[in-house]
Formats: structure tokens, sequence, C-alpha cells
């Protein structure tokens, strides 16, 4: 019958590697109609006319295209489903995660499945295909031993963290999902805690989202920032020289976005970080304001960095408090990296350096996005220039007005 339904030349994925037969470890264990027979036999009432349903359905669908869905700690309104490059970005119900299973109808069968609806619904995904990737076999996989795999989801990490980075944004766990076919959890894991009913009972469990939180009124410009900023990361990112090497901006912008990131991944609830990481955190964060105020490579990084960047703020006071967190930055981490002893960086202080970085990257790549390459030639005539201070002025005005973020960060 099955054979009938999906023949090989339709969906060979069903059938093992010489297409001779049909694969009982895709029909049968993968798609968990294993356990809803086990079910059965334990007395468990299931409706024949659901299963027969659900697996006439499996059987005649189209093999779907591998997926790579990340799940994010953060808190965005049900209906939440927008595009970002080669990512969607949604908030996912649970019916919507039950239609993922092969046997949807069947899901309350599936002991603890990786991708749960029950536990999992409403929570916020990043979701990017894999195209031409072969689909699971149902052998044993060996799990993700990347320790940082968020290095290879930057763009939409990095945009989501600007739009609010006085709260953190953290990839929990990665799952790799051919919808309607297969899930499995690569890396990670999803935070989980019981939640309780109004008398205090315990009634179940669900996926905890922390601090950074997206209210329904605030949508519309969350959406409208994360595609201008977006647009403007990948523009910046693909620029080349003659030669077809990166451009130097597209180099800066790499750099401080690798440690933009790692940063943040490092940071909980947008202030607390680990007392043992604190000095590798702040390096971080000076390495990514250097990376795009001192890119050219000459003279004094410490003085052009904390210059140029002051630069990118608008008002006096803003410029001067700017300048003096990264000389203060600047001396801890020459400390740090000489071994010198120094009174441990307080949470607010980590704070204010990490608001500073990311506001100055953010105000760079709009500044970069409409000057170009000449952007920290721009600023270095901004200091003198009061014309050229007003055309920088009205670029970062013209941003902040049309597309502001959640905070301004640094300000």
């Amino acid at each position: 019958m099955v054979a009938g339904l999906a023949p090989v030349s339709r969906r060979p994925d069903l059938y093992g590697k010489d297409g001779s037969a049909l694969d009982d470890e895709v029909l049968i264990t993968m798609n968990g109609l294993e356990q809803v027979a086990e079910a059965a036999a334990t007395g468990t009432l299931v409706s024949l006319d659901d299963l027969t349903a659900d697996f006439a359905a499996f059987s005649t669908a189209a093999a779907p295209e591998a997926q790579t869905w990340i799940l994010l700690d953060i808190d965005l309104p049900r209906g939440t489903d927008l595009t970002l490059g080669e990512y969607r970005l949604q908030t996912v119900s649970a019916t919507s995660l039950a239609q993922l299973m092969p046997l949807p109808s069947m899901h309350r069968f599936i002991r603890n499945p990786d991708l749960d609806p029950d536990t999992l619904g409403g929570s916020a995904f990043l979701q990017q295909s894999l195209p031409g990737q072969a689909l699971a076999r149902g052998r044993s996989w060996l799990p993700d031993l990347d320790q940082r795999p968020e290095r290879r989801h930057l763009d939409p990490l990095l945009v989501l963290q600007l739009w609010n980075p006085e709260e953190s944004v953290h990839p929990e766990a990665y799952f790799r999902v051919e919808p309607g076919r297969h899930s499995k959890l690569r890396a990670g894991s999803p935070h989980i805690e019981p939640y309780f009913d109004h008398t205090g009972e315990e009634v179940g469990e669900m996926h905890r989202a922390f601090n950074y939180h997206v209210p329904p009124s605030a949508v519309h410009g969350f959406t409208a920032f994360l595609h201008e900023v977006h647009g403007m990361i990948s523009t910046v990112r693909s620029r080349t020289v003659k030669d077809g090497r990166s451009a130097p901006t597209a180099r800066a912008l790499v750099s401080a976005a690798n440690r933009l990131v790692r940063a943040a991944q490092r940071t909980m609830g947008g202030t607390y970080v680990d007392e043992s990481e604190a000095d590798d955190v702040l390096l971080d964060y000076v390495i990514a304001m250097e990376a795009v105020a001192a890119a050219d490579g000459s003279g004094d990084s410490r003085r052009r960095t904390s210059q140029r960047s002051a630069a990118l703020w608008t008002r006096d006071e803003d410029r001067l408090a700017v300048h003096k967190t990264i000389k203060r930055a600047y001396a801890r981490r020459s400390r740090y990296a000489h071994g010198e002893d120094q009174t441990p960086i307080t949470d607010e202080e980590l704070f204010t350096v990490r608001c500073t970085a990311f506001g100055g990257f953010l105000r760079w790549l709009v500044l970069t996005s409409a000057l170009g390459e000449e952007v920290l030639q721009h600023l270095d005539a901004s200091l003198l220039s009061h014309q050229e201070r007003c055309r920088i002025t009205r670029v970062l005005d013209a941003f902040f007005t049309a597309t502001p973020p959640a905070t301004t960060p640094g300000a």
C-alpha cells in the first residue's frame, strides 16, 4: 500500500539507499507509528480513522526540505511572522508545531518529542531552509559539537540584539526539522519550567521567555527596524574591492558582529555576566568598537576608537560620556592584558560599555550605509567641521526618526 501511495520516484526518502525496499526505520520508528502501536497495545484508545488519515497524508506528501529551527528566549506577540533574508522569524503555535510531526493527530502518544507542541507552543523561532541537504534515515546522529553554533546565524541575532541591547537574545536550542517527517534536537536545550493554576497547583510545563519583550503595540516598529537594519548589514557585508576581496567596511562589520554576538551570549538578562568571564566580555566589546572605528589601522587605535566613536553621537554630553566610557574600557583592557591587579568590573559599568558598543555599531552601520567606505574620514572631519558634523547628524536623525529601536543605545 505504501509503495503505491509513495513510489520511490517521488519519495526516495522513504526507501533504503538503494531504493529497492521501503525503510522500516523511517516508516515505523522515526514517524512515531511504533509508539502509537505500543499505546494501542496497552489498551489506550487510538482513533484508527485519524491514524489512517495521518499516515496517508504522510505517504502522499512531497518530500520536505530540511530546515534549521533555532529556539529563542525572547517574548514576541502571537502571530509574529517576518522574513530576514534567508531566515524566518516566527512565533509558532502548538497546533503548528504538531503539524510538523509525521502523524500530527497522534502527537499525544509520542513520548518526549524534541520539538514538543505542549511546552514550546507560542515560542519564537528563527528558521532557515537547508536546500539540497539529505533527509534523515533514522540512524544515529552525532550531536552538534560546535561550542558556538550562534556564529552561523550572526546577522539575525545581531539585528534582534540591536533592537534592544539592554536585554539579551539567546538561542536556547537548535533543531533539525523536516516538516511532516522528522525533527531532532541538535544542540542546546529548551528552558522548561512548571506552571501553576490560580490555586498554586502545578498543572503543566512551559517554555520560559526572559526579559527581551516586544509588546503588540511595537510590532510594526520592530518589523520595520529589523528589515531596515538587516538590509544594511547584508549590503555592507557584500561590499568588495576591485580584486574581489571584502571591502574594509565589510571586514569591520564581520569582526564587530562576531564579538558583539559572542559577548551577548555570555550576558544574562541584559546586565549579569559571570565574574570569571567579565574581563573577556569587556575585551569583546573593546575589539568590536575598535573594529569599526579604527579599521584603517593607522595611528593610535585607542585615540581613534574613542574619538571616532564619540563622533557617532550627535549631542555634546553624549559624545563626552562615550569618550570617557571607552577610555575607561581601554584602561581595563590594558591592565587585564598585562596581568595587573584591578577591582572587578561592576555589572553597571559593563552594561554601560555594552550599550556604548551596540550603540556605536548601529550608528556606524547607518553612516557607512549612507556614506560608503569613506565613513571614517567623514567622522574625522566632523571633529573639526561644523558642516560635516551637521551632515552626520542629519543621517542619524533621519534613521532614528523613521525606524527607531526599542531603546537608543548608549545615548
